[in-house]
């Protein structure tokens, strides 16, 4: 778990100030949320400061875990955190990031076999196009959090964000339309067989355009189809088209495997094994072919079940690949029972494993228990040369990361293995 940080006002204004400056050029909304822990010092007074400063770091931790940017989480109070939303495509997504927050600090907190009795008020500020300053932006977050703490529910908090909720509506509608008439893209992200250098598996990338310039984040999309209950039908998609993409290439001469993102709620649905099992009898593809992927913090929220339907999975013949591997779940104690077929090292693991030895020697050990499990070992995030030659060093099997390539259209994944077919 992260350390509880002291207070670091300054340095988020610092943060702020930067954020603001880059979306200045971008002409893009920023977004700032503005959490107070409510009755925090009745929580040490029923327990104590240890106690509480542990309430603390389990709320920064939760935070930390959401953000998906460097520099967006602060403690700028004794209780009280900021999250940064830079580089957001519209204003509506500060609606859908305030319930993201909520949800998961609303989350069960059991410390020492005590239920932490929690409420939170979170305060909004939208900077549209570096209209305010930090320090104007703070303010408009500070006088919106205390609308918050006026009201019994808190619901004021997105009393300034009504344009916002909105437009999440109408984003909300307008991706129900969009899923209708089979109107989003996939992107494929290549992985590359460090050993020889072959390209011939990808990881699909959802994408939705909702200009020539701007896409809704995947992230976002799969948030919007879990709030609406779609997140079957959204799978669906993306499997039947990842599945006919590989039939096309095969078409064409290329035998390539793609890997698909499971959302966490659909593990234990039993309507989604009989998409996958109809989905490869319709394209009658090899089933090899196609990976599910899976992230580790899903597959321990309940390991008998979770480990059973998965099997059934695998005895499809689809892969099964444990994403985010490394994010502080643990797993070594089940690897014998997991059916997977492939690791997927998270890319925080691997960004500076060229000069941090820890991460060097936890590395080594996992690629020996992959190698004596027969996982395929996948590290994402590579971003530089030095990264690449270590991974391969290591006897990692698979890179995967903008060094590499990033997520490309199906034509330009078909040119980019052609090219490396006549290298």
């Amino acid at each position: 778990m992260n350390p509880l940080p002291a207070i670091e006002r300054q340095a988020f204004l610092g943060s702020l100030s930067r954020y603001i400056s880059s979306e200045a050029d971008r002409k893009g909304p920023l977004g700032l949320l503005l959490i107070d822990v409510m009755e925090f010092t009745q929580v040490n007074h029923d327990h104590d400061f240890a106690y509480g400063d542990q309430v603390l770091q389990h709320c920064f931790s939760r935070l930390l875990a959401i953000s998906r940017m460097p520099d967006t989480v602060y403690r700028v109070g004794d209780h009280r955190f900021a999250f940064l939303l830079p580089n957001l495509q519209t204003s509506a997504f500060i609606s859908l990031a305030y319930n993201k927050v909520s949800t998961v600090l609303q989350e069960d907190l059991v410390i020492d076999n005590k239920r932490a009795e929690l409420e939170f008020r979170i305060g909004i500020a939208l900077n549209e196009a570096a209209e305010f300053s930090a320090e104007k932006t703070l303010q408009v977050a500070e006088d919106s959090l205390q609308q918050a703490k006026s009201k019994q529910n808190g619901s004021s908090s997105l009393a300034q964000t009504d344009s916002g909720n909105r437009q999440t509506q109408q984003l909300k509608k307008r991706f129900a339309e969009k899923l209708k008439a089979n109107d989003f893209e996939l992107y494929y992200q290549p992985k590359v067989n460090l050993l020889s250098g072959e390209i011939n598996s990808a990881e699909a990338s959802l994408r939705w355009h909702i200009s020539e310039q701007k896409f809704v984040s995947p992230k976002v999309v799969v948030e919007i189809a879990e709030e609406t209950g779609q997140s079957l039908e959204l799978t669906k998609w993306m499997i039947h088209t990842a599945i006919r993409q590989i039939k096309d290439w095969e078409n064409q001469g290329f035998l390539v495997s793609v890997s698909v993102n499971v959302p966490t709620n659909l593990i234990q649905n039993s309507e989604f094994y009989v998409l996958v099992q109809d989905s490869l009898a319709v394209w009658g593809i090899d089933r090899n072919r196609l990976t599910l992927e899976i992230t580790e913090a899903a597959i321990i929220e309940d390991k008998k079940a979770n480990f059973e339907n998965l099997l059934k999975l695998k005895q499809l013949g689809v892969g099964i690949s444990i994403d985010e591997f490394g994010n502080g779940h643990s797993l070594l104690s089940y690897f014998s029972q997991i059916p997977a077929n492939e690791l997927k090292i998270a890319p925080n693991f691997v960004s500076d494993i060229g000069d941090n030895s820890q991460d060097q020697e936890i590395f080594k050990i996992i690629t020996k228990i992959a190698k004596l499990f027969d996982l395929k070992l996948v590290a994402e995030g590579v971003e530089d040369q030095e990264t690449y030659d270590y991974l391969k060093k290591l006897d990692c099997d698979y890179g995967q990361g903008h060094f590499i390539s990033k997520a490309l259209p199906a034509e330009e994944f078909s040119q980019l293995i052609e090219s490396k077919g006549s290298e």
